[in-house]
């Protein structure tokens, strides 16, 4: 016969272990590396997620309907806002597509759906990214194609839906030279 704990302490250890687990995940998951990722460097992998080269359709905080892939290849950089390793990679994203000027698509992947747009707006003015496109990751719809698991990677994905780069935290100078590579011109 299986043990009965009472209703209320079953409840509780519930609650506890569903918590223990959970914090653990957020945890791991700020400055944890992503697989396959390395610190600024690209993996040289030309091979698609599952599903990579279907075009997934984003609304930006701010309004504006993206299209992945695009015509031009595309810089993803997935953050947290409460992620304090998050703040140099988005930085970086920042100016990589400042000095592209329109020649490749930058995009910032919030993955908690819990943060308010105008909490990621607050975060953008602190990084001096105001204009940088973001959308949230609702379902995790985005970080699943593209198999990131950690915040603070950034992946390059070119016009056929190739990620052609994925690293964690590179500078604006790595992150504009793997827009290059996959066709910023």
């Amino acid at each position: 016969m299986p043990l009965r704990l009472p209703r209320r302490r079953s409840r509780r250890a519930a609650l506890t272990v569903a918590a223990t687990v959970l914090i653990a995940a957020g945890a791991a998951a700020c400055g944890a590396q992503d697989p396959g990722a390395a610190s600024g460097t690209g993996t040289g992998s030309t091979a698609t997620s599952p599903g990579a080269a279907a075009a997934t359709e984003m609304t930006t905080i701010g309004g504006a309907k993206l299209k992945l892939p695009g015509d031009k290849p595309a810089a993803l950089f997935f953050f947290s806002v409460g992620c304090g390793e998050c703040v140099n990679g988005a930085s970086s994203l920042a100016q990589a597509g400042q000095a592209l000027g329109g020649k490749a698509s930058v995009v910032a992947v919030d993955m908690d759906p819990s943060e308010s747009p105008k909490t990621i707006g607050e975060f953008l003015g602190s990084i001096d990214g105001p204009n940088l496109p973001v959308v949230i990751d609702k379902g995790a719809a985005l970080s699943q194609k593209y198999t990131v698991a950690a915040p603070s990677t950034l992946i390059v994905v070119d016009p056929a839906g190739q990620v052609t780069f994925r690293a964690t935290d590179p500078g604006p100078d790595k992150i504009q030279a793997a827009l290059e590579t996959a066709g910023a011109r």
